[in-house]
């Protein structure tokens, strides 16, 4: 009996850090993504955050939206760039920005640096 509760423990566990790497990597493409529409039509493309609705939108240089991303459920924001946002120039760079994101007490962070290269740590 104590070894199926501790074999249902580690699947939770599991299930969780399976969860925020996949959000990691969602965050990381929405990134990407908008500096490759920035690059491609030279012009400034930024990706906000809402932690409140567990969000991810990008949005055009006039604020029209062109995708949006949800979180997973048990996912959330644990830290965000000022403004909550990502800007990308037409060039490809961008703000160094790092966005950690949460499952319980295991965090994962998405990175972007002034080049505009985003990578998950």
């Amino acid at each position: 009996m104590v070894l199926a509760g501790v074999g249902i423990v580690r699947l939770v566990a599991l299930v969780e850090t399976a969860r925020l790497a996949g959000a990691a990597r969602e965050v990381a493409t929405a990134l990407r993504l908008a500096r490759g529409i920035a690059l491609s039509g030279d012009a400034s493309i930024e990706v906000r955050f809402d932690p409140t609705r567990a969000l991810c939108e990008t949005r055009d240089r006039a604020g029209v939206l062109l995708e949006t991303r949800r979180l997973p459920p048990g996912v959330g924001f644990a830290a965000l760039p000022g403004r909550s946002r990502v800007l990308f120039g037409g060039l490809g760079s961008a703000e160094n920005a790092t966005i950690t994101l949460a499952a319980g007490a295991r965090p994962r962070s998405v990175i972007v640096n002034q080049r505009g290269r985003v990578r998950v740590q």
